[in-house]
C-alpha cells in the first residue's frame, strides 16, 4: 500500500511538471505568434500578370498615319499647331541694298552688254550717228583735277577730229583722234563741271566715233564712255567736284 502511495505521488509529481513546462513554453512563444499575426495583416499580394486580350481595356498606340504634310489651316499640319510666321509685312529687315539680280554674276554681264552696245555704236558703217546733242552721264570725285584722255572708237584711224570744251570754254579747239590716248589734265572746280566733245567731222568712214577715260589724281577711272555723232553733234560729261 505504500508503495503504491509513492508511485502515485511520483506520477502526480512528473505530470505537474510537465504543465508547468508547458505552460513556460507556451509563455515564451506568445510574443512570436504574436508578431507573425500582426506581420500578416500588412502583407500586400501582388497579383500575377494575365493576358488582357479577352476585353481588358489597354491603351492603343497607333503610329501617325504619313500621308506627307498638309496644311488645310494656315496655322496646322497633320491637325497639329504651327507657329505662325506669317506678317501684313513680308519684307525682310536688311542693311544691305536687294539686287534685282538672283545671281551676282548677272549684275556684271549686264555691265558687260552695256559696254557692249556702246562699243557696237562705236564701230564705224554701222550707224549714222546721233545728229542730236549726247548726254553720256554725270559722276563725281574727290580729286582736284582729272586727266581726260580720247582715242579713235572705230576699228580703223580714220582721220575723226574733235573740239573740247569746259564750261563752255573751248579747251582744244581741234583734235586729231589716233589708235591710242591721249589727252590733257583740268583743274576742277567746286560743284559741277561740264564737258563738251564736239564732233568736227565724220573723218573717211561715218560717223566721228571716239572713246574717253577721265581718271582721278590717283589714276582711278572715274569715267569711262564712248560716243558715234554726225558732224556738229556734241557728247557731254559732267564731273562733280565734292
Amino acid at each position: 500500500m505504500v508503495f503504491v502511495n509513492l508511485l502515485m505521488k511520483s506520477f502526480l509529481i512528473n505530470y505537474m511538471e510537465r504543465i508547468v513546462l508547458l505552460i513556460c513554453l507556451l509563455l515564451l512563444a506568445a510574443p512570436v505568434l504574436q508578431a507573425q499575426v500582426d506581420g500578416s495583416n500588412n502583407t500586400t499580394i501582388i497579383p500575377a500578370e494575365t493576358n488582357q486580350s479577352d476585353g481588358d481595356s489597354s491603351l492603343d498606340i497607333k503610329p501617325l498615319d504619313n500621308k506627307g504634310l498638309s496644311n488645310p489651316n494656315s496655322n496646322r499640319i497633320n491637325g497639329m499647331s504651327v507657329p505662325n510666321t506669317s506678317s501684313s509685312n513680308n519684307s525682310e529687315f536688311s542693311m544691305f541694298p536687294k539686287e534685282k539680280f538672283g545671281n551676282p554674276g548677272e549684275i556684271y554681264s549686264e555691265k558687260l552688254k552695256k559696254q557692249e552696245k556702246k562699243h557696237d555704236l562705236g564701230i564705224e558703217g554701222q550707224t549714222l550717228g546721233a545728229v542730236e546733242d549726247q548726254y553720256l552721264g554725270d559722276f563725281k570725285t574727290k580729286s582736284k583735277k582729272v586727266t581726260i584722255a580720247y582715242k579713235d572708237g572705230g576699228g580703223v584711224v580714220d582721220g575723226d577730229r574733235i573740239r573740247v570744251f569746259a564750261d563752255e570754254d573751248i579747251i582744244r579747239a581741234e583734235v586729231l583722234l589716233s589708235y591710242t590716248m591721249t589727252g590733257f589734265e583740268l583743274e576742277l572746280k567746286e560743284g559741277f563741271n561740264k564737258l563738251d566733245f564736239q564732233a568736227l567731222n565724220e573723218g573717211e568712214a561715218s560717223p566721228n566715233t571716239a572713246e574717253v577715260l577721265i581718271l582721278d589724281e590717283g589714276g582711278n577711272v572715274i569715267a569711262h564712255e564712248y560716243w558715234a555723232l554726225a558732224t556738229g553733234v556734241k557728247a557731254t560729261i559732267i564731273v562733280v567736284k565734292e
